[in-house]
């Protein structure tokens, strides 16, 4: 069991030792070394939080564990659908909300342990397909900043870290002119009415936090990223 909250663990760990049933709890402590630490111990199931609190999400940790023969089942009091999608893309065999209570949890975890099958199959299936059908339209929306030129990349940037026009024009050591025909050119690429609206967009979409590429294109920002 690895969870950020030791009490919830310990509970656990009391609750499958009084039916039989043989467990140990990890705390994370070096996020580096957990991994590690959980392939040598081998276990046959790792109840494993999706939300590690300082460490963040656990969902990089699900691959490697299933790749090593280790069936994992996630609990969480997430609700984002998206990002438990993500848990059981990357291999998660079932996933346990902490909101329906410590005896739920309980018994997903038995049945995990008894099963070590896909849990829910039908679940899975409905979640995997609104995760592919997220990334599609945030794909789409992507694809319109791919449209802009190196400069008018840099202005849209410039713009969403809060400087003017006026601002750009001085740092470039160009005229305010040529900026708002970079302006025009990113309103027109991307359907949105004013400058304000562009910047909107930019941040709501994630494309302001993106990374260019040489040619000036950029990384898709799929859901989930959720890592």
């Amino acid at each position: 069991m690895v969870d950020d909250h030791l009490l919830i663990a310990e509970t656990l760990h009391a609750a499958l030792y009084g039916r039989g049933i043989s467990a140990a709890v990890v705390v994370p402590d070096q996020r580096d070394e957990l991994l590690a630490q959980l392939v040598e111990r081998r276990p046959r199931l790792v109840l494993l939080d999706l939300d590690l609190g300082r460490f963040g999400s656990s969902v990089g940790l699900i691959a490697p564990l299933t790749a090593a023969g280790i069936s994992v089942l996630v609990m969480t009091g997430i609700t984002d659908r998206l990002r438990i999608a993500e848990a059981l893309e990357h291999g998660a065999i079932g996933y346990q909300p902490k909101a329906d209570g410590f005896d739920a949890l309980l018994d997903r975890t038995v049945l995990a342990l008894e099963s070590r099958r896909v849990l829910d199959p039908e679940g899975r299936a409905v979640l995997l397909s609104e995760l592919v059908a997220a990334r599609s339209r945030q794909r789409r929306v992507m694809e319109r900043f791919e449209r802009l030129t190196e400069r008018e990349d840099e202005t849209l940037r410039a713009l969403c870290a809060g400087r003017s026009v006026r601002d750009i024009a001085d740092d470039w050591v160009v005229s305010e002119a040529t900026v708002r025909t970079h302006v025009r050119g990113i309103l027109t690429k991307l359907g949105e009415p004013s400058q304000l609206a562009a910047v909107v967009a930019a941040s709501t979409s994630g494309w302001s936090t993106s990374q260019r590429s040489e040619r000036g294109a950029f990384r898709h920002a799929l859901v989930g990223s959720f890592i």
